[in-house]
């Protein structure tokens, strides 16, 4: 048996976290274990494309293997509505040129958290996986975590009804509806989505639902790696009058999604970033919460709305209630 640890186009995990993903050095069955490497050709071989042009460079062994267990969990994402299910594939277990051009379908404005329907980049996930086929030889285990990051809930079998079964119960457990839109949000990203900037801004756009126009987001984020790619950060720092236009550059969807966040609201960041690396990309840089929610109070007045989020990479804070809010969440058929 093989195990494969799907890193997608991030960085390789290191000892500590194998063993967090694993429950121990090593797969408890037994067997070869293999790290994804996106960007190893020798590793990766190609299936054709989908039906927006997105080539299907995929993990070798992935490709060649009998039988297929897919292990991960579901939550909501923002531009690919949820995470979990036929993410597993593309862009998990896909190459790094297929990644980046899937992602540069998260620039159209349906390509939201909490939205499948009519999502593109969902949309081209699952033509990759039809594509990919062997519906068969998959068997999939979803699940939704708690607060502790602990197993809530748990479906298992076909790839996209597993998948579906989970997002009904994510929806319930990750969007908390929260009345009259905030002046003030205070996101934090928890470990280890604070490990950099690049994984840190999913706590900044997953409040952007919450926020008035004009308002202010405070991320909290040690961002103890620092930038992480450099690719959406080159991207914003150049282009921070207009979108950028480079789509084949990997971090153009994240670099176009926080320069339309950047319209809509200021950005304070308290992080161990120098100064000077947020406020190349219009955000103000804190090293101390207090000083950051005190200059926010100045800014909008003591009498403003605040909201705090204390874990904004999955939790989704919405106006009025759920069934006020429209975001197309019906899953496909």
């Amino acid at each position: 048996m093989t195990t494969i640890i799907a890193c997608g186009a991030h960085r390789a995990p290191n000892q500590q976290e194998i063993q967090q993903i694993l429950g121990g050095p090593a797969p408890p069955y037994g067997g070869k274990l293999i790290v994804h490497d996106a960007k190893d050709s020798k590793s990766l071989t190609l299936l054709g494309n989908t039906s927006r042009g997105t080539k299907l460079l995929l993990n070798r062994s992935l490709v060649e293997a009998d039988g297929i267990i897919v292990v991960g969990s579901v939550e909501p994402h923002y531009f690919a509505g949820y995470t979990g299910g036929r993410k597993f594939l593309l862009p998990a277990l896909a190459g790094f040129d297929s990644i980046v051009m899937n992602h540069a379908l998260a620039s159209d404005d349906d390509a939201r958290i909490l939205q499948l329907d009519g999502n593109p980049v969902h949309e081209d996930f699952m033509d990759a996986l039809r594509s990919f086929g062997r519906f068969s030889d998959i068997f999939s285990i979803q699940m939704v975590l708690n607060a502790e990051r602990q197993v809530s809930y748990t479906s298992s079998g076909h790839v996209l009804n597993s998948f579906l079964e989970a997002v009904k119960r994510a929806q319930d457990s990750y969007v908390a509806p929260v009345g009259p839109l905030a002046d003030i949000v205070i996101s934090v990203a928890k470990p280890p989505m604070d490990l950099d900037l690049y994984q840190s801004q999913k706590a900044i756009d997953n409040v952007k639902l919450a926020v008035k126009d004009g308002g202010i987001i405070i991320l909290v984020s040690r961002c103890k790696d620092g930038i992480g790619d450099r690719g959406f950060y080159e991207l914003l720092a150049a282009n921070n009058k207009s979108e950028p236009t480079d789509s084949h550059k990997f971090g153009f969807h994240k670099a176009v999604k926080m320069l339309r966040l950047l319209q809509k609201a200021k950005v304070f960041a308290v992080s161990d970033l120098p100064a000077n690396i947020p406020k190349q990309i219009s955000i103000t840089p804190f090293t101390d919460v207090q000083a950051a929610f005190d200059k926010a109070i100045e800014m909008k007045g003591k009498e403003s709305k605040v909201l705090m989020v204390l874990d904004g990479t999955v939790v989704v804070p919405i106006p009025g209630d759920r069934t006020t809010l429209n975001l197309g969440t019906k899953p496909p058929t």
